[in-house]
């Protein structure tokens, strides 16, 4: 409906009923009265297409049939009108009669008083001081609507999937190309047919494009439908509750899926389809039967605690359990990129293995509780891939969480915040508050807007270089300059706000929730100087245009608080009152905002350490057991498995003892496998571990305690017998060593094969031992993975193109975010003539990449390209 039809609905109608009329009757009316008696060309004269003879017939038969048309078009969106569906009639000159028509009905039923967006700019009930320079220049008439709808692109959208989902016909995507071909996209990447779209991009979609508002888009917690699933089965295990099918079904009700059907009834779910899944209930209700299909009564599970709000750090200070999610993302994407970079040393040079730094003691607790929020819910923590893609968002959050009151946590609204602070501990909280927006600052979520010397005073002086890495953060020379930038951005979006008839920044982020606005916050200190006097006045407007202020400070207005050493607010009556505010001293904040800075690219200048790869001597007796765990842990006795995995706590400790084969004393054992049980009592589980696990291989192998113990202590000191027991990670580590120590290339192939032969995946595979990931597993699979490429790069180079493609295709199959892997085995596909499958390959790592939202690096984008 236009501007026009909205203030003068009876004018607009009756105007769109007479066109509508002229047309449908007039036009007959004219040809009948001016064009009888017809009178057909003969043949000699059609020699003179200019003659009247021949004009006049010509004519007649031009202006009848595109009257014909029209009239279909209008009997067509007549249908359309009646019909209740997806069915679409489509003929020419339809357009114009869907104009006419949508006038005349939908103007008969618009109020005769004009909508709050129409009210002229000028009259706003917005108090705007003479001293804003706000609307200068501005025009008061208001712009008509948009002739079109906006989406954003989500990871791994393509063109044809965009509009087979909002569209309803993929043919439709020529319709997207016309709207967007040659249009700089908000990345400064100019958009044609030809490119692959990027995650954030925003898209122009015809005006009949449905499912572009947010509660019909991916919050980023997707469920493929496996084999014999229900959505009370999906409920219960994603959700925690299999009522909670009835939100499942009306979340995903109607959704195109992978096979082109849909959810149209609860009992039906078909193997393939992606299922949106709301957020996880915070407790576990009980269980009870299946009301769609399960007949049988089911067991009540026990109910979970409730997840406590916060994260205790081990240098001091406390933050959101939201927050360790975001470090989480954060150390997850930094990983990524280290993988996607990691390239094959050439054939002729010494074998390395340097590995990442231990992560510090903060960003690992971090993880933990990240991982542990999964463990206790009972679902499988995310690979780093799915953890990575499954965050992305466009959503600007609406509130920051500061602290909590007993279990309870406490949010301030960042739109138009105006919080001043005081105390020891002030700088503190900033920082916490800082750092928390920076992990939810990706793709123009969260702006952050700080001079330079309290940027420097907060977070260290790194954050002058760091800065770039890191994109919610933007740093100016001076507070002027800050409140300088914040009236801009008034300006701005008061247009914005003008243009899409909404009254405040909430608003339009319902209405439109693709239009791409951060959240704003200033974050400076009040003795810096500066105008503080105009940031008072702007901040009178902050609430409407979704900006905020945080102060180290008193504040002239807006409101202070006083925080006491221990973090608590003090003498506060409002939702803050007695508050325990999160906070991160200095030391911390630098260590994770390099991690932060890490995930967008951030490589640190510090030299990488070479794995330990110490191992003892081989045991020159054949070993009764052989226990391998460079993949799935297996545990074989005469060539048969043994299967321990229900005693968790024994194998969980023969894997330990695995990985130190040198021992390790009791004090340490209980602090990986007990960490949270003091003494005695976890004295007491390790020797009830012990004796079950030296139980269990007794019994395997017919062997009693005066033959063997398996696992021998001397001196207090734990460890496997060498004896008796053969760990595959031991042979592994000597192949490693072998290999670093050959001087020629065949012998370094020949330790490299066995490497190869060894890896079965990475360390101890399918388990998630807390302890494990960052000190082992990480280590391990990045040695792994660089034994791999330097093995594939020898058989490369001396023509064994088959075998180097089988080395290459193991690379993938531990890691399939190896670039330098990935575009070898294409490369190496064409080489063998196999161009299918080199096409095939090249389009699965482009898809890969797209999904995270990153560029290869220039080499792979060439041979990929190529490949395209």
């Amino acid at each position: 409906m236009t501007t026009y039809a909205m203030r003068f609905p009876t004018l607009a109608r009756v105007t769109a009923a007479l066109v509508l009329a002229v047309l449908v009757v007039g036009i007959p009316v004219v040809l009948l009265a001016f064009f009888r008696p017809m009178e057909l060309p003969r043949l000699d004269e059609l020699t003179t297409p200019t003659e009247p003879q021949v004009i006049k017939p010509l004519l007649f038969v031009v202006v009848w049939t595109c009257w014909s048309m029209f009239v279909w078009g209008v009997l067509a969106e007549l249908i359309n009108l009646l019909l209740v569906g997806n069915i679409r009639f489509r003929v020419p000159f339809q357009h114009l009669a869907a104009r006419l028509l949508t006038t005349i009905t939908l103007a008969a039923t618009t109020p005769v008083a004009a909508a709050r967006g129409m009210i002229p700019a000028a009259v706003a009930p917005v108090a705007i001081p003479d001293a804003l320079p706000l609307a200068a220049a501005e025009p008061l008439a208001v712009e008509t609507a948009k002739p079109y709808k906006a989406y954003t692109v989500k990871p791994r959208d393509t063109l044809w999937a965009i509009a087979r989902r909002h569209l309803g016909d993929p043919a439709r995507y020529r319709e997207i190309v016309r709207l967007n071909q040659g249009r700089t996209m908000n990345d400064g990447q100019t958009f044609t047919s030809q490119d692959w779209l990027r995650p954030g991009w925003k898209l122009r979609m015809p005006l009949d494009a449905t499912g572009l508002d947010g509660s019909r888009r991916e919050s980023g917690r997707v469920h493929t439908v496996t084999a014999g699933e229900s959505l009370w089965d999906i409920a219960e295990k994603r959700l925690g509750d299999g009522h909670r099918y009835k939100e499942l079904y009306k979340l995903n009700k109607g959704r195109p899926q992978p096979d082109r059907g849909r959810l149209i009834d609860p009992s039906v779910i078909e193997p393939g389809w992606r299922l949106i899944l709301p957020d996880r209930a915070p407790e576990r209700a009980p269980a009870q039967r299946h009301p769609i299909e399960d007949p049988t009564p089911q067991a009540t599970a026990p109910a979970a605690q409730t997840p406590q709000p916060s994260v205790a750090l081990p240098d001091g200070g406390m933050v959101a359990l939201s927050f360790a999610t975001g470090i989480a993302v954060a150390l997850a994407s930094a990983r990524l990129y280290l993988r996607r970079r990691l390239t094959a040393r050439q054939a002729a040079e010494p074998v390395r293995f340097p590995v990442p730094e231990e992560e510090s003691p903060s960003a690992r607790v971090l993880e933990q509780a990240h991982r542990r929020e999964y463990a206790d819910s009972g679902e499988p923590p995310p690979d780093d891939f799915e953890l990575v893609r499954s965050a992305f968002s466009t959503d600007p959050p609406v509130a920051v969480k500061v602290g909590k009151r007993g279990s309870d946590p406490v949010s301030l609204d960042l739109s138009g915040m105006n919080v001043g602070l005081t105390g020891p501990v002030a700088d503190d909280v900033i920082r916490a508050i800082v750092l928390d927006l920076l992990t939810q600052s990706d793709q123009h979520r969260v702006e952050i807007v700080m001079p330079y010397d309290d940027a420097v005073l907060l977070l260290g002086e790194q954050v002058r270089h760091l800065s770039e890495f890191l994109p919610g953060l933007r740093l100016v020379v001076g507070m002027n300059d800050a409140v300088d930038y914040l009236e801009e951005q008034f300006v701005g979006r008061r247009r914005i706000l003008r243009d899409s008839d909404a009254e405040d920044i909430p608003e339009l982020r319902g209405t439109e929730p693709d239009e791409p606005l951060p959240a704003l916050l200033l974050i400076a200190r009040t003795d810096n100087g500066g105008d503080h006097a105009y940031l008072e006045t702007l901040m009178g407007l902050a609430p409407r245009f979704g900006i905020g202020a945080l102060l180290s400070g008193e504040r002239a207005s807006g409101t202070t608080y006083e925080v006491s050493v221990d973090a608590v607010v003090l003498n506060a009556a409002d939702e803050l009152a007695d508050a325990e505010l999160f906070h991160v001293p200095k030391a911390a904040a630098s260590t994770l905002l390099q991690k932060l800075a890490a995930a967008n690219g951030y490589v640190e200048n510090q030299p990488q350490k070479e794995i330990d790869l110490t191992v003892p001597p081989p045991d020159t007796m054949e070993a009764l057991v052989r226990f391998g765990i460079v993949g799935e842990p297996l545990i074989q006795i005469d060539g048969k498995v043994v299967d321990i995995s229900g005693r968790t706590k024994s194998l969980e400790l023969f894997v330990l003892l695995a990985l130190h084969p040198h021992g390790l004393d009791r004090e340490k054992i209980c602090a990986h496998l007990w960490p949270d049980v003091e003494e005695p009592q976890a004295g007491y589980r390790f020797h009830a571990a012990l004796k079950d696990l030296r139980a269990a291989l007794r019994d395997a192998t017919g062997r009693t305690d005066k033959d063997v113990a398996f696992v021998e202590a001397e001196n207090k000191v734990y460890r496997i017998e060498r004896r008796t027991v053969a760990v595959d990670l031991w042979t592994y580590r000597r192949s490693l060593n072998a290999a670093r120590a050959a001087t020629d290339e065949e012998t370094k192939m020949v330790a490299l094969e066995g490497v190869a032969a060894l890896c079965r995946g990475h360390l101890v595979q399918g388990t998630d031992y807390e302890w494990i990931e960052q000190d082992h597993r990480w280590p391990l699979s990045v040695t792994s993975i660089r034994a791999l490429l330097q093995l594939g790069a020898i058989h490369e180079r001396n023509g064994r193109l088959e075998r180097a493609l089988e080395v290459l295709e193991q690379v993938c199959a531990l890691d399939a975010d190896v670039e330098s892997a990935g575009t070898g085995v294409v490369r190496l596909l064409h080489q063998l003539g196999r161009h299918d499958e080199a096409h095939l390959r090249a389009r699965h790592v482009q898809k890969r990449l797209d999904a995270l939202g990153v560029t290869p690096c220039a080499e792979s984008q060439a041979r990929l390209s190529h490949q395209r």
